[in-house]
C-alpha cells in the first residue's frame, strides 16, 4: 500500500533540518503559463538561469514551480529532462524547489502547443488548470492521471533538489471572477476526490519529500468540520500544512494561529499582494518570527502579467499600474522598489542556514 501520512514528529525533525524556506513561485519572465513553460519548443533555460540568479542575490533559497500533465502525456522523457534540467539550475544558485503537481486555478481549457499571447493590462490571462475540467468533472477519467503522478513522484523520489511536494494548487478555486461560467458546479466535490487520490498515488511509491495540499480560503482552519471538502483533505492528509494568505498583518497572524493547531510545520505557499496590505515590509517579518516558510508570488515581470490586480479581468489596466501587485524585479533585473529588495536581503542574510530554529 506504499507509506502512511508522516507523523508530527517525522514532519518536525525535517523541517528542523531545513533552513527557513524562502523564496517566491517562480514562472520564468518568457512563459505565460506553465505549458510555455515545460514544453520543448518554448523551455527557456537560459532566461531560467538568469532569473534565478537574481533570487539568489537577495537571499531566496527556494522557489514553487507549478507542473503539467499534458507535456508528460505528449513526451515524457523530454518533460523530466527539462525539469531535471530545471532543477540543475536552480540548485547551481542554491536554490530549492517546492513541485506542484496540479492547479485549479484560471483556464480550465488547457491546450499543448504555442500558447496565445497575454490579454493587454490582465493578471495571469493565459495560467491554465491541470488537469482540465473534462478530467476532473469524472472520477474514472480522474484515474487516468494515476500513472502520471506515480512516475512523476517516483523519478524524483529521492531527488534532494526538491523540498516538498505540492500535489494541488487551490483545488476548489472556483475562477468566479474570470473563468466562472465555465467552472464545475460540483468542483469541491469532485476536486476534493482527485485531491485525496492524488496523496494515495504519491504515497504508494514512498517519496522521501513531504507531500501537501494547501489550505486558501473560508471560515478559520482550526475546526475540520466548518470547512469544504477540499480543505478537510488538505488538513487531514498533508505531512507539513502549507496555506495562501494575501491579507493584512492581522489576518496573516490570525491563520498562523489557527494552523498551530495541527502540530505541524507550517509553509505559506502564497503571499504578497500590495493593494491588499500583503508586503514585504508588513508580512515577511511575521512569517520570519514565527518560523513560517514563505513564498511570495512572483519575481519577475513578464507574460504572466501579475503586476496588474486580480480586478483587471474586469477592467483590464492600460500601460503601468499605480501599484504593483505582485513580483520583485522588471525583466532587465532591476527592482520594483530598492527598499523591498534591501529588506528582503536584510532578513534572509541574517539567517544562520538552519542552525536557528
Amino acid at each position: 500500500m506504499g507509506g502512511e501520512r508522516w507523523s508530527k514528529e517525522r514532519a518536525t525533525q525535517w523541517y528542523a533540518n531545513q533552513p527557513w524556506l524562502v523564496g517566491c513561485n517562480f514562472l520564468p519572465s518568457s512563459a505565460i503559463n506553465q505549458l510555455a513553460m515545460w514544453q520543448a519548443d518554448t523551455f527557456d533555460p537560459e532566461t531560467i538561469d538568469r532569473e534565478l540568479g537574481w533570487a539568489e542575490s537577495i537571499g531566496f533559497n527556494t522557489v514553487r514551480v507549478y507542473l503539467h500533465d499534458l507535456p508528460w502525456s505528449e513526451d515524457r522523457d523530454g518533460y523530466f529532462k527539462r525539469i531535471d534540467e530545471f532543477l540543475s539550475i536552480a540548485e547551481k544558485h542554491k536554490i530549492s524547489t517546492l513541485m506542484v503537481i496540479f492547479d485549479g486555478v484560471w483556464d480550465p481549457d488547457p491546450q499543448s502547443g504555442l500558447q496565445r499571447p497575454p490579454r493587454a493590462g490582465v493578471h495571469n490571462s493565459g495560467w491554465v488548470q491541470s488537469p482540465g475540467r473534462v478530467l476532473l468533472a469524472d472520477p474514472k477519467k480522474q484515474d487516468q492521471l494515476k500513472p502520471y503522478v506515480t512516475d512523476l513522484v517516483t523519478h524524483f523520489a529521492n531527488d534532494e533538489r526538491i523540498v516538498i511536494w505540492d500535489l494541488f494548487n487551490e483545488p476548489d478555486n472556483p475562477n468566479t471572477s474570470s473563468y466562472g461560467p465555465l467552472e464545475l458546479d460540483n468542483k469541491d466535490e469532485v476536486a476534493a476526490q482527485l485531491t485525496r487520490k492524488a496523496f494515495g498515488w504519491a504515497r504508494s511509491v514512498n517519496p522521501s519529500q513531504p507531500l501537501t495540499v494547501g489550505v486558501w480560503r473560508g471560515p478559520a482552519w482550526d475546526n475540520l468540520k466548518d470547512l469544504n471538502l477540499v480543505h478537510q483533505a488538505a488538513l487531514e492528509l498533508s505531512d507539513v500544512i502549507s496555506y495562501h494568505d494575501y491579507g493584512t498583518p492581522e489576518a496573516m497572524q490570525a491563520r498562523i494561529d489557527e494552523l498551530r493547531k495541527y502540530g505541524r510545520p507550517l509553509i505559506c505557499t502564497e503571499y504578497m499582494a500590495r493593494g491588499h496590505g500583503s508586503t514585504f515590509e508588513t508580512i515577511l517579518p511575521i512569517l520570519k518570527n514565527e518560523k513560517v516558510g514563505a513564498y511570495c508570488w512572483g519575481l519577475v515581470d513578464g507574460k504572466s502579467q501579475t503586476k496588474y490586480p486580480w480586478s483587471t479581468w474586469q477592467t483590464p489596466i492600460l500601460g503601468e499600474p499605480e501599484l504593483w501587485h505582485h513580483d520583485i524585479f522588471n525583466t532587465d533585473g532591476s527592482p520594483y522598489r530598492q527598499k523591498e529588495v534591501s529588506l528582503i536581503k536584510e532578513l534572509t542574510s541574517s539567517e544562520s542556514n538552519g542552525d536557528e530554529k
